[in-house]
């Protein structure tokens, strides 16, 4: 296997910069807009932090640049709501939970 039939994963961290009430009126929209990137494969999971000040989501994308591309058009960044980070990292290994191309299942 060569390190280039290895996806490169994205830990996507968000930070809500309003507040709650203002976000549930946006979230609907964003919901939508995550929808969209699902059924796309792009986007694998995602949720809310417990601690309520922004979310999380793992994509599969070819770079950053790909990723500021989708996030650009996300109705939480258009109106202010959320700022995001990027982490990329390389799988090694993984569960029955997750299926991915050229990443080793551990049984």
């Amino acid at each position: 296997m060569t390190q280039n039939s290895v996806p490169t994963l994205w830990v996507i961290t968000s930070r809500y910069l309003k507040p709650q009430g203002e976000l549930a009126e946006v979230t609907p929209r964003h919901r939508a807009w995550l929808d969209q990137h699902y059924r796309s494969g792009l986007f694998l999971v995602s949720g809310r932090m417990l601690s309520g000040q922004g979310g999380v989501l793992l994509a599969n994308a070819e770079s950053q640049e790909q990723l500021e591309a989708v996030f650009k058009d996300d109705p939480f960044v258009l109106e202010g709501c959320s700022e995001y980070t990027y982490t990329p990292f390389t799988p090694v290994k993984r569960g029955r939970a997750l299926m991915l191309e050229g990443v080793p299942l551990v049984e």
